[in-house]
């Protein structure tokens, strides 16, 4: 081992190069990778919403003055239901996908003080409207969906349908089926009967999540009162019917809420397979970005170590012709080059990861984003190590080729 750190301790420039070069690709690839993480986990994960071509989604529908009662958002909902083709439609005071409105909060596990944040979707006939998957349980009855809020309906007890996720976390150890939840810390907030699992539902908040809990979403049914941006949903027979569907829910939206609307502010309509395309259009655009800027830096990283190997080992030509010449055999000089870069760029490693771990708490405190988790760090660490050893195949190979008989002419 001596023979390989002293040429290194005496010759410290190429070593200093390439570890610094590695520093800054390990803490680099460390925070790409984590941010690579959160912007795919949405684009990947299950939204849980069937067919979505056939639901068509109308949002952006504002008041001028007071909130409309929930009585006349119920008639406009009720003649949504009775356009032919419609299979199913809700009043909704949030929506999948769309950020305008976003419910959420802490729940916590009843007895077992387990926590989790969650958003929340409250309206009529979401299960069926939205198309989600039912595991177990049972959807919400006409009655519980007729409820009408004094509020928002956080602060009301009553039912609740959540994800699979959402109830595995919060009881870890059994059916989450008729256990209780509270919404909220208090010791008094409102509690909530868990009536039905569905498979998954995505939440509305993009961009902070920790990406465990993605897929941390709770139901609500009834129609909160005082809510000044509802949203409705419809949900077609089939899609050849969505066009004609749409041409007739603009109608009666117009004919119904028209003439409260804010002037200028006209309602969005769109399917809401376009609405997640648009709302993951961005998410998709970075992990382009941040894939391209980590390849280009890891290429970079391969191309300096081997550029810089090669020369470390154009100047100790002679040595490595002496010790072929004094019976070292080929493998032995590849072992050494090698060993000699995973020296190098180990400490190049160490340097990265705390260098990572700065550059994470700038990006906190510049973006608000979140904190990278420590078991980047070991993948990071193993990139560039095995980046390291491909880079320095090709120098090593060609110090393994040094023909004794030239090496001892130098002499």
């Amino acid at each position: 081992m001596r023979h390989i750190v002293k040429p290194l301790l005496r010759q410290r420039m190429m070593p200093l190069l390439v570890a610094l070069q590695v520093a800054l690709a390990c803490a680099i690839a460390c925070n790409a990778l984590f941010l690579l993480q959160q912007k795919l986990v949405p684009i990947v994960t299950p939204d849980g919403v069937g067919q979505p071509d056939c639901l068509i989604v109308a949002w952006n529908i504002a008041p001028r003055g007071n909130p409309w009662p929930p009585a006349t958002l119920r008639q406009t909902a009720t003649e949504l239901r009775a356009i032919p083709g419609v299979a199913s439609a809700s009043l909704a005071a949030s929506w999948p996908m769309e950020t305008m409105a976003q419910l959420s909060g802490t729940v916590v596990a009843e007895g077992k003080g387990i926590k989790a944040s969650a958003s929340v979707y409250i309206g009529d006939h979401l299960l069926d409207t939205l198309g989600l998957k039912l595991l177990e349980g049972r959807n919400f009855s006409a009655g519980e969906d007729a409820l009408i809020y004094k509020g928002m309906g956080l602060e009301a007890d009553g039912p609740a349908i959540i994800t699979q996720a959402l109830a595995r976390h919060l009881f870890p150890d059994g059916d989450a089926l008729g256990k209780v939840i509270r919404i909220g810390d208090q010791a008094d907030a409102a509690r909530r009967t868990v009536v039905g699992v569905v498979a998954h539902l995505m939440r509305n908040k993009f961009g902070q999540d920790d990406r465990e809990d993605v897929d941390y979403t709770l139901l609500f049914p009834g129609t909160p009162s005082n809510w000044p941006v509802p949203i409705f949903g419809v949900r077609v027979r089939s899609k050849a019917e969505a066009t004609g569907v749409l041409k007739a829910m603009k109608a009666v939206v117009q004919r119904e809420l028209g003439p409260n609307m804010i002037q200028g502010i006209d309602p969005a309509y769109e399917s809401y397979g376009d609405m997640r395309e648009r709302m993951l259009a961005q998410s998709k655009a970075a992990v382009w970005l941040l894939s391209g800027v980590s390849l280009i830096v890891l290429l970079v990283t391969v191309v300096g170590i081997m550029g810089l190997t090669s020369y470390w080992v154009q100047q100790r030509a002679r040595q490595i012709g002496i010790r072929r010449a004094l019976g070292a055999q080929r493998g032995n000089i590849l072992r050494e080059v090698q060993l000699e870069n995973l020296l190098v760029v180990g400490v190049g490693i160490l340097f990265g990861m705390v260098l990572a771990y700065a550059i994470n708490l700038w990006l906190m405190h510049r973006y608000e984003l979140s904190r990278l988790p420590w078991n980047y760090l070991p993948y990071g660490a193993a990139l560039m190590l095995l980046l390291g050893q491909c880079a320095v195949l090709s120098p090593a190979l060609r110090a393994a080729r040094v023909p004794p008989v030239v090496a001892t002419r130098s002499v």
